[in-house]
């Protein structure tokens, strides 16, 4: 499911590397990096819509499937999603440490 852009909310983008499976954030240099704290973030419309775009390229190149915008907050140097279902794929899925991913989603909408 695609999330639209929306302004003044940090976000990150997220897909899954089309050979491995795993979870992955476009960086800034237009890599793909399996974590989230090497993400490019956006935090205006134009930029989101931007990003997704190299992401959809990504995807037609066959580099990654499904990119989709996912909101954030930036502490610091840390990235954290907003949902809980997207704190779980960035801490690598439902068999890392769950106890760390409900403590920094505490927060967090499970929407």
């Amino acid at each position: 499911m695609k999330r639209d852009a929306k302004a003044s909310i940090p976000q990150v983008l997220t897909a899954n590397a089309l050979h491995s499976g795993l979870v992955v954030f476009r960086s800034a240099s237009g890599d793909w990096s399996t974590h989230i704290n090497d993400a490019q973030v956006v935090d205006d419309a134009e930029a989101a819509e931007t990003l997704n775009a190299a992401g959809v390229a990504d995807e037609a190149r066959n580099l990654v499937v499904g990119p989709y915008l996912v909101n954030v907050r930036v502490e610091g140097a840390v990235i954290t999603p907003l949902v809980l279902r997207e704190a779980i794929r960035a801490a690598g899925g439902p068999t890392a440490s769950t106890s760390i991913i409900l403590a920094r989603a505490a927060s967090v909408s499970t929407a």
